[in-house]
Formats: C-alpha cells, sequence, structure tokens
C-alpha cells in the first residue's frame, strides 16, 4: 500500500494517527476523541477528528485488519501445530481467554463506522 500524505497538516502524522486510533479502536464520538485530546494538552476540534478519520480511517483501518488477519493466521497455524491429536483439541485460545473466532468478530465491529 501507498504511504500515507500528511503534507498540509497542521499536526504532526503521529497525533493524527492516534486520534483516528483511538475514535476507530474504542466507541467513541468526535467530541469524546477532542476531550481526551485536550486532556493531553492538544486544542483540536471535533471537525477536525472527524475529517482525519473521513480522509485517512478508511486506510488506516484495512492495514489494521490486514495485519490482525496476518496475525491470526499465524497464530492459528501454532496452534494447529501444538494441537495435541490423541485427544483431537483443535480450539485455539488468545491470551484474554475468548476463543480466536470471537475475538475476530469483536474487532471487525468497531470498522464498520466507516463503510456507512
Amino acid at each position: 500500500m501507498a504511504p500515507l500524505c500528511y503534507r498540509r497538516h497542521r499536526f504532526p502524522p503521529e497525533i493524527i494517527q492516534h486520534a483516528i486510533w483511538l475514535y476507530l479502536r474504542f466507541t467513541l464520538s468526535y467530541r469524546d476523541v477532542e476531550e481526551l485530546l485536550a486532556e493531553r494538552g492538544l486544542d483540536i476540534s471535533y471537525e477536525t477528528v472527524r475529517r482525519w478519520v473521513l480522509k485517512f480511517g478508511p486506510t488506516i483501518a484495512r492495514r489494521l485488519v490486514s495485519a490482525s488477519a496476518k496475525r491470526s493466521m499465524a497464530f492459528g497455524r501454532e496452534c494447529a501445530a501444538n494441537a495435541r491429536p490423541a485427544t483431537g483439541v483443535r480450539s485455539c485460545i488468545e491470551d484474554e481467554g475468548r476463543p480466536l473466532e470471537a475475538g475476530r468478530q469483536g474487532q471487525a465491529s468497531n470498522y464498520r463506522k466507516l463503510r456507512r
């Protein structure tokens, strides 16, 4: 994928990416993100956050989904290699204790905001 171009933006890419990540990862409103950034000393309006999410959000979301898919595929291969054939156990559990499939479903729901 082509790198994102942050030219002509007032804030550095790290701040823009963090604001987008906050909005996409947690079910926050634009105003909630604005308040969180204000607590850190950044004066960014919710309208700016909205514009960033509309401009950069789909690309960042695609990257996050593809990266998590690659990780889960590698994790699934590792679990299949470590499964005990005598018992027939093929279910893989993540670190948090949720089944692998449930983890994927919960994460995908956060990115539905961009598909509207």
